[in-house]
């Protein structure tokens, strides 16, 4: 009966192979994950461009699929089109902005608490909480006491 296994040569060839592709698919993996965006930096984005009103850069980071909701039992959550409507309307068109911005980090979520004010005269503690997957910003909540 003849022997069918691998040739020494053959096995290290192989093993070499397999080891090489595991590298390269982590170290890509890894590239990819050092490339996008802290939730940090996403929301610390948004508050920068709320403070100079740039519509481009507000709507930037929000996901396709964005929310918007307030902690209220009786609030709707409003998302895409809604969503949409209610950002231009209540953070864009009034120049919404946070002063004194504070931020609290835990994984995918941020909270920013300080004044939120617009130049609709409307002023308000703020106490907001983002979350973020994927580099962009799924859900903003407008918390209360």
């Amino acid at each position: 009966m003849k022997n069918i296994s691998p040739s020494p040569v053959k096995f290290r060839f192989l093993f070499f192979y397999s080891f090489m592709l595991v590298l390269f698919f982590s170290f890509s993996h890894a590239q990819a994950n050092d490339n996008e965006p802290t939730a940090k930096q996403i929301v610390l984005e948004l508050i920068s461009a709320m403070e100079v009103n740039d519509p481009q850069r507000i709507e930037a980071v929000f996901a396709d699929n964005s929310s918007q909701t307030y902690e209220r039992w009786y609030a709707r959550e409003k998302k895409g089109e809604k969503f949409r409507s209610w950002l231009k309307s209540d953070i864009i068109d009034v120049h919404g902005r946070v002063l004194n911005p504070k931020l609290q980090v835990d994984g995918n979520q941020v909270i920013v608490t300080g004044t939120y004010i617009n130049n609709d005269d409307y002023k308000s503690a703020a106490d907001f909480l983002f979350i973020v997957k994927n580099g962009k910003i799924v859900n903003w909540t407008m918390r209360y006491d």
